[in-house]
């Protein structure tokens, strides 16, 4: 019963004072993860102030501040990332939480100069991995319209993928194989050699279920996509996915005029395994960081599949909307999303689990993954660049995280700086500029994004359970006769 007065107390408190913001009752709430022993002593605290109702409650708002309080934490004094966007709830509930920056500097006539923009409502976010969600979702639809067998090889398709003839797209989907090649794709020089090393596509004779997550699945499907249909790979998404959820704000390669809004910045800096840094002064804004993505032909507007697309929080949840509500798929295809034929053990104690393209959280509570409130036919979208995508077509939560992991406050590095880099209390590396001032090295942004996500996908279903009963004199009713 000890949970049962927690949550008493934490309903009571917002009663008595609606200002408070302690970050102490929102770990205590969330500890249990225990629905039904959470709404009750909320139901009950309502009860013993008659007059409350979930617009004097202030419910939500205190929950944002509690969000905001832990954005803090991540963009402030961890510095994992310069900002972060956080978008969720269901279709008639939602929040957005934002902090940060979308950017700190930009490179101006070689020169890094301090140009500090905050993430804003209509941030444009690179969507890296998240791409892959469009890429499955076009898979189903040809199934859907008997254009293509799953079951049947790739190369029945595309004959050029020679290697594939034992291959299936449902392996492709599913994760079940990983795929190489003879030679990395970004090694090649022009689009054409990047298209010839792919098509040298073979399955890993060395695989391990740990390692099944792979790129080349998606641009292999990309190509199977262009051939059945005779469109390019963007012109069929465009038509057949961004139209039908009004999407107008996705790109491969950002407009001119919207670049402002954009919130990759034009160089980027990773910590290498090694431990040193290397900075890639080349990029051009608006386009993606993925260097398969841009040997594969984006430069040309070619989407490659696995990459390449940007969009807004806004879109995203769109996408999200249509998906659920059946604008773009069949509900048995939409379910099929999280179908797994992979995972493994995390050495968080965690398993790990693929969908189509997607990642799953695993459902039975045995191997609690992260993301505990999600039914078993949600899936998830990581981007690499920071995004995510959450899909739950069960509950009807959606949830969208925009963030400029890539720069991760790091600025233009020499080799002799190296050495430089100590950690800090925080667990967090530091180096010293020439001219004293310090830097941030931080790439640990992956589970710092999951306790935003976890958080927010718990409010998700505390926002709808109260939703529900505020919404139903009846319900109210009937609960305060239990009591």
């Amino acid at each position: 019963m000890k949970e049962y007065f927690v949550y008493k107390k934490f309903i009571s408190e917002l009663l008595k004072n609606q200002n408070n913001t302690s970050i102490t009752y929102l770990q205590d709430i969330y500890k249990y993860k225990d629905y039904e022993r959470i709404l009750k002593p909320v139901l009950d605290a309502i009860y013993e102030n008659p007059h409350a109702n979930l617009t004097n409650l202030r419910l939500k708002l205190f929950l944002q501040s509690g969000l905001k309080e832990i954005m803090n934490i991540f963009v402030n004094t961890t510095k994992i990332t310069p900002g972060v966007l956080l978008d969720f709830g269901t279709f008639n509930t939602r929040d957005t939480v934002l902090c940060g920056l979308r950017q700190e500097v930009d490179l101006i006539d070689g020169r890094l100069v301090s140009h500090k923009l905050p993430i804003e409502q209509d941030t444009i976010f690179d969507l890296a991995s998240t791409s892959k969600t469009f890429t499955a979702v076009a898979i189903l639809i040809l199934e859907e319209n008997n254009l293509i067998d799953v079951f049947e090889p790739v190369n029945k398709y595309v004959p050029e993928f020679k290697n594939l003839e034992n291959i299936t797209i449902y392996d492709l989907l599913k994760f079940r194989v990983k795929i190489v090649t003879d030679k990395r794709v970004d090694s090649a020089k022009n689009k054409q050699e990047a298209l010839q090393i792919l098509y040298t596509a073979h399955p890993d004779k060395n695989q391990q279920v740990s390692n099944a997550y792979t790129d080349m699945g998606a641009m292999i499907l990309r190509c199977v996509i262009e051939k059945v249909t005779d469109m390019t790979f963007d012109q069929f998404v465009n038509l057949m996915i961004f139209k039908k959820a009004h999407m107008d704000d996705t790109h491969l390669r950002v407009p001119e005029e919207k670049l402002y809004r954009v919130a990759n910045e034009n160089f980027s800096s990773v910590v290498l395994k090694d431990g040193s840094i290397k900075t890639n002064f080349n990029n051009i804004k608006g386009t993606p960081h993925d260097s398969k993505a841009i040997a594969i032909g984006e430069l040309d507007g070619i989407a490659p599949g696995h990459a390449g697309y940007f969009s807004t929080k806004n879109d995203m949840i769109k996408f999200a909307n249509a998906l659920i509500n059946g604008g773009i798929l069949s509900k048995e295809s939409l379910f099929s999303m999280s179908d797994t034929e992979t995972g493994f053990k995390d050495q968080d104690k965690y398993t790990r689990f693929y969908g189509s393209l997607v990642y799953l959280k695993q459902p039975d509570p045995e191997f609690l993954s992260v993301y505990p409130p999600l039914s078993g036919r949600s899936f998830m979208s990581p981007g690499f660049a920071g995004t995510q995508l959450v899909v739950d077509p069960i509950n009807k939560i959606t949830l969208f995280v925009g963030s400029p992991r890539l720069h991760n406050r790091i600025y233009q590095v020499h080799p002799d700086q190296i050495s430089n880099i100590k950690i800090d209390e925080h667990n967090v590396k530091t180096f010293t500029m020439p001219d004293g001032t310090k830097k941030i090295v931080c790439s640990d942004y992956t589970k710092a994004k999951e306790v935003l996500v976890t958080l927010a996908l718990d409010l998700s279903i505390q926002y709808q359970l109260l939703e529900k009963i505020f919404n139903n004199e009846k319900e109210m009713h009937l609960v305060r006769e239990l009591n």
